[in-house]
């Protein structure tokens, strides 16, 4: 099977290019090991490759989501009550929701928070091959002030710089492939004001330095205009939420190149799932307050070119392991074309992480998704499984319709 085999030559297929934003037609693609060792037309493929005739079929690079939180399943109250279930319990179910990740067209991903530190776990496991999913580039606990957002659940307490510096390098120590900070209070910590900042910009930066002196990306949830304004000027990688951004804010990010990861799909799901799907009130109402400003922010943003990163915030209430996409489809409907949509989720996602993949390029990380159908036509296709012919991660077939043929060796 093409799982097993040493190398893969996609044959004949539409690739996209990220520079040109368009697809190139009867091109071909050599994986060797979990590399793409060459890109064109009439590769010759090596004695005892397996080929797939890949006519028809349209190639991009396999979906980056720069913000999930993969060990929750999305159920309305579970993220902020990890303690109802046990840990081998939340470890078992985290396993399930990987795999439904890498369903989805997600060949890497980068969790921000998670009880436990579990997300570094399952990472381990998952770079292991004890089961499937994504690469993931797991931050252990994100670092909040005292009774700031996320403590209890997704994040450890920490006041002042130096307390800070502890906090991250905790989480190195335990293995974290990114680091998460919190600069304002958020939607699902109840108490919290999604309008206040948290970290100072100076607890900021010291943060920011622990993690940046280990080559670690850093992302600061950030909803309130200060608590924005704190994190880019103490050199985070990327703003998670960006809700109340204004034109100061925007400046600074454009100047500084720093990411907006925007996750429109987390309070949409809140705000309309609502009452009615067992969502917390507070919950409920705090979506409310952000979801109009939010969008206004993504469109003033992007306008301004700001650069844009796919986030879903995967595992917040409705917002479940597998429906990835929905993200690509909310950025394109408030603003991004849809080259640009998929390059949020690609080659723009693998920039802000640092990663050697999101581009159908030599050298590169052999992460490719298959597609029936042209997403720059109809985008939904990305969201499709449907559509799917086949996955590859790191060189290797990882899902594959049974209706698609794998062809034979060279």
């Amino acid at each position: 099977m093409a799982a097993d085999a040493p190398g893969l030559l996609l044959r004949g297929g539409s690739v996209f290019d990220s520079e040109a934003r368009a697809f190139a037609h009867g091109v071909d693609v050599l994986c060797t090991d979990d590399r793409i060792a060459a890109v064109g037309r009439g590769v010759q493929a090596p004695a005892g490759i397996v080929v797939l005739d890949c006519a028809g079929m349209y190639l991009v690079p396999g979906l980056i989501d720069c913000h999930v939180h993969i060990t929750s399943s999305g159920d309305p109250a579970e993220m902020s009550s990890p303690g109802t279930l046990s840990l081998p319990t939340r470890a078992w179910k985290s396993a399930e929701h990987a795999r439904a990740t890498l369903d989805a067209g997600v060949t890497t991903a980068r969790d921000l928070g998670a009880a436990d530190r579990l997300n570094i776990d399952l990472a381990r496991a998952i770079d292991d091959a004890l089961l499937p999913g994504p690469t993931l580039l797991a931050a252990g606990l994100g670092v909040t002030m005292t009774g700031g957002h996320g403590h209890g659940f997704i994040a450890r307490e920490a006041d002042g710089p130096d307390e800070v510096r502890k906090a991250v390098r905790e989480q190195l120590k335990a293995g974290a492939g990114a680091i998460k900070l919190f600069a304002s209070g958020g939607v699902m910590t109840p108490g919290v004001d999604p309008l206040s900042p948290s970290l100072s910009e100076q607890e900021l930066a010291a943060g920011v330095e622990e993690a940046h002196k280990a080559f670690r990306v850093v992302g600061a949830h950030a909803q309130s205009t200060e608590g924005i304004k704190n994190a880019i000027r103490a050199g985070v990688d990327s703003i998670e939420h960006g809700v109340w951004l204004d034109e100061e804010a925007i400046g600074l990010m454009v100047e500084r190149g720093t990411y907006l990861v925007a996750t429109l799909t987390a309070p949409w799901h809140i705000a309309n799932g609502g009452l009615d799907a067992g969502i917390p009130p507070y919950m409920v109402d705090k979506a409310h307050q952000v979801l109009v400003d939010h969008i206004e922010s993504f469109k003033r943003a992007t306008a301004a070119g700001v650069l844009v990163a796919m986030g879903t915030d995967q595992g917040t209430p409705l917002n479940r392991p597998g429906e990835n996409a929905q993200e690509i489809l909310r950025m394109a409907e408030h603003g991004l074309s849809p080259a640009a949509a998929l390059l949020a989720a690609t080659a723009w996602a693998a920039d802000l992480l640092r990663i050697d993949s999101g581009r159908i390029k030599e050298g590169l990380r052999a992460d490719v998704l298959m597609l029936r159908r042209d997403p720059l036509d109809d985008l939904a296709a990305l969201a499709d499984r449907a559509n799917f012919s086949a996955i590859i991660k790191r060189g290797r077939v990882v899902r594959q319709a049974p209706d698609f043929q794998a062809g034979g060796k060279s």
